[in-house]
């Protein structure tokens, strides 16, 4: 077993040096030793095909992008699952602001709508009620309108009538 982990870890130092030095080949052999193990680590999370490829994608663009700077000391394993990691909280992170879009716009719609609603409602009542007035005899309107449009009191409503027909009847 030991001799194995030893061949293997020495396997992955060569791709690694190959990788840094630019060799496609190496590259390669890298992303077939791994893409179906950070593929399933990254579905295991995510649920989802299409995010979890997206995730084996970044890391090994990640990996390719950043070739020069790699520490052969290190595992690529570490690294690699490292990046994966990385990359999942990431879509975490977006997925929780997209929520938290969604459900604000989701209220905004709801509140312009309810809104919309209400305005529609309130011209309609205010068309329906006009039309009643508008068949009440003129002393009625009179007071209604007194009444609900100026906000007078009963009491000011009878001396502003009182008033008129004084008025009328020449006192």
């Amino acid at each position: 077993m030991q001799l194995k982990l030893s061949k293997s870890a020495d396997y992955e130092k060569r791709l690694l040096c190959g990788i840094r030095d630019g060799s496609i080949s190496s590259f390669e052999e890298l992303y077939k030793l791994y893409w179906r193990k950070i593929y399933s680590f990254s579905f295991k999370y995510l649920q989802s095909r299409e995010e979890a490829e997206d995730v084996v994608q970044s890391v090994f663009i990640n990996l390719w992008e950043h070739r020069k700077t790699l520490d052969e000391s290190q595992p690529i394993r570490s690294y690699i699952f490292r990046a994966a990691v990385n990359q999942i909280y990431n879509l975490f992170k977006r997925r929780s602001i997209r929520s938290k879009y969604v459900d604000y716009e989701l209220m905004r719609y709801d509140n312009l709508s309810n809104s919309t609603y209400d305005q529609v409602i309130y011209h309609d009542l205010e068309d329906s009620i006009n039309k009643i007035i508008s068949n009440l005899p003129p002393q009625q309107q009179k007071i209604f309108i007194l009444s609900r449009n100026k906000y007078f009191s009963h009491k000011e409503i009878a001396e502003k009538l009182e008033a008129a027909l004084d008025h009328r009847n020449g006192n």
